[in-house]
């Protein structure tokens, strides 16, 4: 009887011993990568489905960490965790203003040895999109380029039986536009913009009016810069032929607002990525269709359009930097095809091409054509223009110029002031940096 208690605890330790090492084995076997998303990015259908098929083709789980709020919310604390010493594994910077930020803080590591370790020619895949330093090494690869253009709501159009938009045109035929698709009596606006960069400035960043002066200072006391703000102002306060900037903040309208609200707003300036929402009726259910123009231009010299750009980057701390590169890589090549975006290659082939406004153009379900897209995003014939502030302080300016030309919409403060606010604001921060 002592002999058999004797052997069956044996054999009970060696049975203990082998799911012990078999779960041991099974749990590092599972690789992961984690990454953080704005929250709306959790309930699309798009992203939920793109890290599935990443997971299924390489069997890395990854690991989503939203960040609460809006996308203001999602890069502030971003920033800060950044700043903290994170280690989450990869990270999205949507428009260079936040990428180049992060890069000149040393949060990234350098990817040029790292992709080419891989067999893989960075140039040839990505060619002129990658977002090279001055150290002559690029710390990110591009996912997406996001063209400007204007949405238009064609019930609207219709109702109040006006043509809808062609290019090629300028802002004073934008203008007499929305005039005539106005109908306050209705609640019907001709116009929506945010209420940010760079809607506040359009004209002057078209005509590439630069933001520093040669010193280094701030040149935001540079005439168009003043004549791009008081347009905007015009167009809720005087023109009303769009919501006034005091009514925007307080129905507290988000990135989003026009996908949710474009029942009643007209035209709307946004990239070409908004068409993701505009063609999800699972996440943005409407009852209207929409259609997309070109840009306006700003006349002869102001003939550029808008176009900014997605990146991913491995943090310096990545806890899984194995699994980083290879998330980072795939999604570098991947992500437009289930985002339906205008992918940053260096090449496209014809299937390819065909594939990025078909898929757009299918999930409209007959709002827009492939020929749409296409005349509208890219053979516009405009020269292009940078959406974000970039340079020494840029972050700072970003919202210095957001705070001060918000007030002066909301008649907290007059023109000189605003112009006189931001400059002295902006050079104090530049000079706190250096």
């Amino acid at each position: 009887m002592k002999k058999a208690l004797i052997t069956l605890l044996l054999l009970t330790i060696a049975v203990a011993t082998v799911f012990a090492s078999g779960s041991k084995e099974a749990k590092q076997e599972t690789r992961v990568v984690t990454t953080v998303c704005r929250a709306s990015y959790v309930n699309e259908e798009w992203f939920n489905s793109m890290n599935a098929a990443f997971e299924a083709e390489t069997g890395i789980h990854v690991d989503v960490q939203p960040t609460p709020g809006n996308d203001a919310d999602h890069d502030a604390k971003l920033n800060i965790d950044l700043l903290a010493g994170s280690t989450i594994d990869v990270i999205p910077s949507l428009g260079p203003k936040f990428y180049y930020n992060r890069a000149d803080a040393g949060y990234f590591v350098a990817l040029d040895d790292l992709i080419a370790s891989k067999g893989i020619d960075a140039k040839e895949v990505w060619g002129s999109y990658l977002p090279y330093s001055d150290d002559g090494h690029y710390y990110a690869v591009p996912y997406k380029q996001e063209v400007y253009c204007v949405f238009y709501n064609k019930n609207l159009f219709d109702r109040a039986g006006v043509p809808y938009p062609e290019g090629p045109w300028t802002w004073d035929e934008y203008v007499e536009t929305a005039k005539k698709v106005t109908d306050l009596s209705a609640g019907i606006y001709g116009s929506y913009m945010n209420i940010e960069n760079p809607w506040f400035i359009l004209s002057a960043k078209q005509k590439n009016i630069p933001l520093y002066k040669e010193d280094g200072t701030c040149n935001f006391d540079a005439p168009e810069f003043r004549e791009s703000i008081e347009w905007y102002k015009s167009l809720g306060n005087d023109l009303k032929i769009q919501m006034p900037v005091e009514e925007v903040v307080n129905e507290n309208a988000s990135w989003n607002y026009y996908a949710m609200a474009g029942d009643h707003l007209a035209l709307f300036v946004q990239g070409n990525w908004f068409t993701r929402l505009l063609n999800s009726q699972t996440d943005y259910p409407k009852d209207w269709d929409y259609g997309v123009a070109p840009t306006p231009s700003a006349g002869e010299d102001g003939n550029n359009n808008f176009v900014s750009m997605g990146y991913y980057s491995i943090n310096k701390n990545a806890e899984h930097p194995e699994e980083a590169l290879e998330y980072l890589i795939w999604l570098g090549q991947n992500q437009w095809k289930f985002e339906g975006q205008i992918p940053a290659l260096a090449s496209l082939t014809a299937e390819e091409q065909n594939q990025v406004f078909s898929a757009i153009a299918d999930a409209s379900h007959g709002q827009v054509t492939v020929s749409d897209l296409y005349e509208n995003f890219m053979n516009t014939g405009m020269g292009v223009a940078q959406s974000d502030i970039i340079g020494t302080a840029a972050d700072e300016y970003n919202r210095i110029v957001n705070d001060e030309v918000a007030a002066y919409c909301m008649d907290l403060q007059d023109i000189d002031t605003t112009i006189s606010k931001i400059c002295s604001r902006v050079n104090e921060a530049i000079k706190n940096v250096q």
